[in-house]
């Protein structure tokens, strides 16, 4: 593919699940109410041949409407409460990745990068 647009949204997120490293370390778990900063970001690719005469593909606006829907959701309430499976990051990417797909032509990715902890997970499309 040719182009690739992404389009972000940053909100603050209670995922719930206990930390090994921070257990290991010695360190105080995350209270209950303590969050941390979550960055969701999704990319559509395409190539060339799809420019309309406009010179665009897609309508950024669309998928960002739709990430803050997302992003109201994941920020909403504890993972552990909102999902029936273990929300790790690898998991509620591919979730939400999931339920983007058929509604965002060519999605290419989502991604949640957790800026507190310094780290990212994206989930690919095959």
């Amino acid at each position: 593919m040719a182009y690739e647009i992404e389009v972000e949204r940053v909100f603050r997120a209670r995922q719930g699940l206990p930390s090994p490293v921070r257990q290991r370390r010695g360190l105080a778990p995350l209270g209950p109410g303590a969050d941390v900063e979550v960055v969701l970001r999704a990319a559509v690719a395409f190539d060339d041949a799809q420019l309309t005469a406009r010179g665009w593909f897609f309508d950024t606006d669309e998928l960002a409407e739709r990430l803050d829907g997302w992003a109201q959701v994941l920020g909403a309430d504890v993972w552990t409460a909102r999902f029936a499976f273990r929300p790790t990051f690898e998991l509620v990417a591919r979730y939400v990745f999931g339920e983007l797909s058929p509604v965002v032509p060519q999605l290419a990715w989502v991604e949640l990068e957790d800026r507190t902890f310094g780290s990212r997970t994206r989930y690919r499309a095959r």
